[in-house]
C-alpha cells in the first residue's frame, strides 16, 4: 500500500470519528471545503475534512472533552471561545499519529451561515461499505469558496479550481437565484459572474 493510500485510510478512520461523535452529541453539521466539493464533481486526495457545525457553548465544551479523551489536539475550549468564534476562525482538530487533521467552523450569527445548515443533504460520503453524511449543498459550497478565495487576496488556486470542477459536472443543475442573491449579500458577486461566465463560455466550445 502506498503511502498516499495510508494517508487515505487514516483520514478516513478519523473523518468517520469525528461524525460518529458529533451524531453521538447531538451537533448538527454540514462538511465543507473540499471534500464537499470532490462530492458534487470528481475525487481527488486531500488530507483535511472541514465541517460547519450548528453547536451552544454546552455542546463545544462537551466536544472538547470528548476529543481530548482520545489523545488528540483540538484547539481549548478558552480559545475557541474567546477566539475562534469571534473571529470567524476554525476550531482545529489534529491527530499527530495519523497526520489526520479537521477544521470546524461554529455557524455564527451570520445570514448566510443560518441558510447554508437549513439547505444541508445527505450524500454518500465513502463507499465499501457506504456510508452517509451531512454536507452543505452545492451553492453553499461554491459560496463559500468565493468568500475564501477573496479573503486570500484572489490567490489561492483551490478554491476557484474547486468551483470550476464543480461547474462542469453540476452547473446546469444550480440554483442559480440563490447564487446570484447570496453573492451579492457576501459580497462576491463579480467574482461568481466571473467564474458562471467562464463555465458558459467553455461550455459552447
Amino acid at each position: 500500500m502506498t503511502d498516499q493510500s495510508n494517508l487515505q485510510n487514516d483520514q478516513r478512520k478519523f473523518n468517520l470519528r469525528l461524525i460518529d461523535a458529533l451524531d453521538v452529541l447531538g451537533i448538527a453539521y454540514a462538511i465543507g471545503g473540499s471534500i464537499a466539493a470532490m462530492a458534487y464533481s470528481e475525487p481527488r486526495f486531500t488530507n483535511d475534512i472541514d465541517l460547519m457545525i450548528s453547536a451552544d457553548l454546552n455542546e463545544l465544551a462537551r466536544l472538547v472533552d470528548e476529543v481530548n479523551a482520545w489523545e488528540v489536539y483540538i484547539s481549548p475550549f478558552e480559545a475557541i471561545v474567546e477566539t475562534d468564534i469571534p473571529f470567524g476562525l476554525p476550531i482545529n482538530i489534529v491527530d499527530g499519529m495519523l497526520g489526520a487533521k479537521a477544521d470546524f467552523y461554529v455557524a455564527g450569527s451570520k445570514p448566510i451561515d443560518a441558510s447554508a445548515m437549513s439547505r444541508r443533504r445527505r450524500k454518500r460520503l465513502y463507499r465499501n461499505p457506504d456510508v452517509e453524511a451531512w454536507f452543505l449543498s452545492p451553492e453553499d459550497v461554491i459560496l463559500y469558496k468565493l468568500d475564501y478565495f477573496r479573503q486570500s487576496g484572489e490567490t489561492s488556486v483551490k478554491h476557484p479550481s474547486d468551483i470550476a470542477k464543480m461547474l462542469r459536472v453540476i452547473g446546469s443543475g444550480l440554483d442559480l437565484i440563490y447564487l446570484e442573491r447570496w453573492s451579492t449579500e457576501i459580497g462576491v458577486a463579480d467574482l461568481w459572474r466571473t467564474m458562471w461566465e467562464e463555465y458558459l463560455k467553455r461550455s459552447s466550445l
